[in-house]
């Protein structure tokens, strides 16, 4: 399998990647997010979540 690694293709991806990136933070701000952010604070995940949320 090749991977088409035009200019125009990897602009897709990385629009993409950042709308999924932009979608997963938005969810992580939640108001269920902030539970979670709560209850598992020690989490390294949630800090790792926590610190791109800039919080």
């Amino acid at each position: 399998m090749k991977i088409d690694m035009t200019r125009d293709a990897i602009s897709r991806r990385l629009k993409t990647a950042n709308e999924l990136r932009r979608a997963c933070l938005s969810l992580a701000n939640s108001s269920v997010g902030k539970k979670i952010q709560q209850k598992h604070a020690d989490n390294k995940s949630v800090q790792r979540t926590i610190q791109a949320l800039g919080h």
